[in-house]
């Protein structure tokens, strides 16, 4: 990193540059705080989004209960950065990532996903081989159709036999309406939601009418919390992407500021065509063409590796040299491109901040 560069302009520094503003940031770590504080649900925000220790510990000082992950890679570089309360919000399967659990579950508080017997019981076995207490959620399939046991009688009977399992301490449920976050029509994301958190309470209410506690119902994502948290018996909602925002989130949940863009700077001009030193190794497109935000009136047309290729739709003529700015169209996989954050106050960058999750996919 180079730290020579603090204080520079956002137009100075080297690219290209994923860029961090501090203010958006902060304001949409605080509205949603704000937005769980309405309801009986606690935001435990989805660091897989940000990737960052330094984040997670803004979004808990603002009131998250803890962190969700998505990989044992990424928990364990938050259990190093002094978080505890941590939900690894898949299974991990295996001899070498159970043993890698066990030395996380010794020192935090963290939780990770069930869904079959068998692997419940490789948990166990481990657990209770070197003394250890893991806490535990089944997750449950409520329509999106990946990983999850099915509502109703088949959560009742793993329920039953994890509750027995020494080593183990069932918290509870986790399902996720990934199906529905992304449903532009309102009433059409409110439906799907409700009707994938009514699988997920009856399953709840199974449970509890067969003596077992369930302290815990996690659910949501970014596209559904203001749904999910308020929906009757839910107690926290992993949403992540809301934090830093991207173009395809901005189409369901606007009320969050756009706090992630990367800048990147012309290299070559050609009468109404521009090529930047952007391309797919720093810009994900699955999710959309990423936008140019600066300046108006240019578009970009085509990404190969190395380049971006911008035309020109109305706005002033470019020269190499000159700095673009860019909003991504998918935070999440164009953040895990790059090594830092380069974080603004206004124009100015003030830090860099490790993206210390950044290819932690085991």
């Amino acid at each position: 990193m180079n730290h020579a560069s603090i204080g520079l302009s956002k137009w100075e520094i080297d690219t290209p540059a994923l860029c961090l503003d501090l203010g958006a940031l902060d304001r949409n770590i605080a509205r949603m705080a704000s937005s769980m504080s309405e309801g009986t649900a606690r935001v435990r925000p989805h660091a897989k989004t940000h990737k960052s220790p330094a984040i997670a510990w803004r979004q808990i000082r603002a009131g998250a209960i803890g962190i969700t992950c998505a990989k044992l890679g990424e928990a364990e570089v938050m259990a190093q950065a002094g978080i505890r309360d941590i939900l690894i919000a898949n299974q991990v399967i295996g001899r070498h990532k159970i043993s890698r659990l066990m030395g996380l579950a010794a020192d935090t508080d963290v939780m990770v996903a069930v869904e079959a017997l068998d692997n419940a019981q490789a948990l166990s076995e481990a657990a209770h081989s070197l003394g250890v207490r893991l806490r535990v959620l089944i997750e449950v399939d409520t329509g999106m159709g990946r990983c999850g046991v099915l509502p109703g009688d088949e959560t009742l009977g793993l329920a039953r036999a994890v509750s027995r399992l020494p080593g183990l301490r069932l918290e509870g449920l986790m399902g996720y309406e990934g199906h529905a976050v992304m449903l532009t029509d309102p009433e059409k994301r409110k439906a799907a939601t409700h009707q994938a958190l009514s699988r997920l309470i009856a399953s709840r209410d199974a449970l509890l009418q067969d003596g077992i506690p369930v302290p815990i119902v996690s659910a949501g994502g970014s596209g559904t919390y203001s749904i999910t948290g308020r929906y009757p018996g839910i107690t926290e909602v992993q949403a992540g992407s809301y934090v830093t925002m991207d173009t395809r989130y901005r189409t369901v949940i606007p009320e969050f500021e756009q706090a992630l863009t990367v800048v990147a700077q012309v290299i070559s001009v050609r009468g109404d065509r521009a090529v930047i030193d952007a391309g797919l190794k720093t810009l994900t497109p699955e999710f959309g063409t990423p936008e140019v935000c600066v300046p108006e009136g240019w578009s970009l047309d085509h990404q190969s590796k190395e380049h971006s290729t911008l035309s020109r739709m109305g706005g002033h003529t470019l020269k190499p040299g000159d700095r673009v700015e860019i909003v991504p169209s998918h935070g999440c996989t164009t953040i895990n491109l790059h090594d830092v954050y380069h974080v603004m106050e206004g124009e100015r960058l003030v830090a860099l901040w490790p993206i210390a999750c950044r290819g932690k996919v085991q």
